[in-house]
């Protein structure tokens, strides 16, 4: 009970500061993967009779979403070790329609896809963790830049990242997750010590109800050619019904309405960001590239096995700004573009 009591303290206090410093930086960031919320957690619930059963963990679901939506409900194995392996892998692959630059001449098409597995053990009312390794190919195709005299900024941009989370269960109510996660992210011949990055989550979790949690976390992350950034955030997780969940978490927003066991629709808006370093003998002399955007769209997920699941998503860029910095003149410039469609598609296996 004080252990409790003093969560809930802990609680009361950190998420007037987060807010308040989420209000001061007048601004939502996009957060790096590792401080996202386990989609899936154990519950701790107690079995045995009415007379002197004991209590000990419900059994826990057999995988975790690590990667992001679909939120298909995954049914609970049966009661056997409280203690889950955790084994997924996922393909993905997105294109994004021709965008103008607002301002410059020419426009770009690009193309993404990549895979992430990931590897952890879950155990209820203790601690879980997980670790994940995963690379993502980028594809920019462009008719000319915003960049003065330069109509092909760079080739093909890969990121390679390596991560690690926690999910520290306290009690029915209070969770601790989070992680750290690195990276190195540029063109093909870019070194190692040039580009790498690193980001890094903390989020403490509330269950006020079954139904409703609260969530107040930080998280950072280094820039190329630019200082890094601390965000404070907060969110909630609310199942609306039996059927219907919202989510968000920063600069993410996800509603998901379960169709029957198989089918799942959701809406999503979502923040991101990608950072590249590029080539020393390049147009732009190692500088970087950065692409920011905030997109809006709708998935479909299958899962028609326990194992499998497929999902489809299609959607608007609401907003996107690239930028672009010379290794030996420095910042450049940010340019805006239009609103451009894209669709996407991820397939999901666990073992």
């Amino acid at each position: 009970m004080l252990r409790t009591r003093l969560h809930r303290l802990l609680f009361a206090l950190v998420l007037p500061l987060v807010a308040d410093g989420a209000q001061a930086q007048a601004t939502l960031r996009p957060i790096p993967s590792v401080a996202r919320a386990w989609e899936a957690r154990p519950v701790l619930a107690s079995y045995g009779g009415e007379s002197g059963g004991s209590a000990v963990p419900a059994p826990a679901p057999s995988d975790l979403d690590f990667i992001g939506p679909p939120r298909v409900a995954r049914p609970r194995p049966e009661v056997g070790d409280p203690s889950m392996r955790l084994v997924d892998f996922e393909l993905h692959a997105e294109g994004v329609g021709s965008a103008t630059f607002e301002g410059a001449q020419g426009e770009v098409t690009t193309l993404r896809g990549g895979w992430q597995v990931a590897l952890g053990r879950l155990t209820p009312g203790g601690l879980s963790y997980a670790f994940e390794l995963g690379t993502e190919a980028s594809f920019y195709d462009f008719n000319g830049s915003p960049v003065a005299g330069v109509s092909d900024p760079f080739n093909d941009v890969y990121d390679t990242r390596l991560g690690g989370r926690f999910l520290y269960q306290v009690d029915e109510e209070f969770e601790y997750y989070g992680g750290v996660q690195v990276g190195i992210a540029g063109e093909d011949a870019v070194g190692m010590d040039d580009s790498g990055y690193v980001g890094g989550a903390v989020a403490l979790r509330f269950n006020a109800d079954p139904n409703f949690a609260l969530i107040a976390g930080f998280a950072g992350m280094s820039r190329f050619d630019d200082s890094p950034w601390l965000l404070p955030y907060i969110g909630f997780d609310w199942n609306v019904t039996e059927r219907l969940n919202l989510r968000t978490e920063a600069a993410e927003v996800h509603a998901s309405y379960q169709l029957d066991d198989a089918w799942e629709l959701g809406l999503e808006a979502i923040y991101d960001f990608r950072q590249f370093r590029l080539n020393e003998d390049g147009p732009l002399n190692q500088g970087s590239f950065r692409d920011e955007e905030i997109s809006a769209g709708a998935t479909l997920a299958w899962k028609p096995t326990d194992k499998v699941t497929l999902e489809l998503g299609a959607g608007a860029l609401l907003w996107r700004e690239v930028r672009f910095s010379d290794g030996d003149a420095g910042f450049l410039g940010e340019t805006e573009t239009d609103s451009p469609f894209y669709a996407s598609a991820s397939l999901r296996v666990r073992f």
